[in-house]
């Protein structure tokens, strides 16, 4: 017959183990698991989400609610999350993007890098910090969607954004001048360029990125040997050193100039973009 003592310790390592498989049961950690949702509105010019909640399905209708309490209209749900982050790139004509990892950093990553392999124009940024949620995030982490800044966005999209954008310029056999801006490569920017229909017997002037080149020439000239550029990463100073420089070396004074930007700073447009030479 067992002691007193001793039924006392079985019961007692049965209680421990029990307690244990209840920690580690899966009912147990799925109960632990944290979600978050996201939603936009039909143009994908807005991201709302919420979070955290227990259950994917809610955070999603939590999120969707949240759109459609905000104003936002044919709100649509993206996705839901859990013990992650999770963000968007958006690129120039509003498609978006998904970026998810346990690492905020690489979330966005991600995002950037998939906008930028489905963009051809690679004009992609991030809709929002990456939104996390879960156990081991820090304050920081959650406060960094609400927190962000455009210019805050920009930053860390460009940072993360590995393509790259150049320009040429070419002269055609009249002497007039011919740009391609934006492409991803030095090599890609001028080939094309060169195959043109309207570039017949043109000749490399020159390649550029990161920067703004300006194009002058006197008003009426004809023929090679009559343009002036100047590269500038100030449109304006751009276009007015290449017509500084046609007035120098010409003596006239009625030389025109133009520009043209090309480069990760210039994707939303720049001064002097799309005016005729003047």
């Amino acid at each position: 017959m067992m002691s007193a003592r001793f039924q006392f310790l079985i019961r007692a390592a049965f209680a421990a183990l029990a307690l244990v498989a209840g920690l580690i049961s899966p009912t147990a950690h799925a109960a632990e698991k944290l979600y978050g949702g996201i939603a936009t509105d039909g143009k994908h010019s807005r991201i709302f989400w919420v979070l955290p909640e227990t259950d994917g399905k809610a955070a999603e209708a939590a999120a969707l609610a949240e759109c459609r309490k905000a104003g936002g209209k044919e709100c649509k749900v993206l996705s839901w999350f859990s013990d992650s982050c999770m963000v968007y790139a958006r690129n120039s004509v509003q498609d978006l993007f998904p970026g998810n990892s346990v690492s905020p950093e690489m979330a966005a990553k991600k995002a950037i890098r998939r906008c930028t392999a489905g963009s051809p124009d690679g004009k992609c940024r991030l809709t929002t910090m990456p939104l996390c949620v879960g156990p081991g995030y820090s304050a920081a982490d959650m406060q960094a969607p609400v927190k962000a800044t455009p210019a805050d966005l920009e930053r860390l999209s460009a940072k993360l954004n590995q393509r790259e954008y150049w320009g040429a310029i070419a002269e055609n056999e009249e002497g007039g001048l011919l740009y391609a801006d934006g492409y991803p490569n030095e090599n890609d920017a001028l080939s094309k360029l060169l195959d043109w229909e309207d570039c017949k017997g043109c000749r490399k002037v020159l390649t550029y990125t990161d920067s703004c080149v300006g194009l002058a020439w006197p008003k009426g000239a004809k023929g090679r040997g009559t343009n002036f550029t100047a590269l500038n990463p100030d449109p304006k100073t751009a276009r007015d050193e290449s017509r500084a420089a046609c007035t120098a070396k010409t003596g006239s004074p009625a030389c025109v100039a133009m520009v043209r930007c090309s480069g990760r700073p210039y994707i939303d447009g720049y001064a002097g973009e799309g005016e005729k030479p003047n």
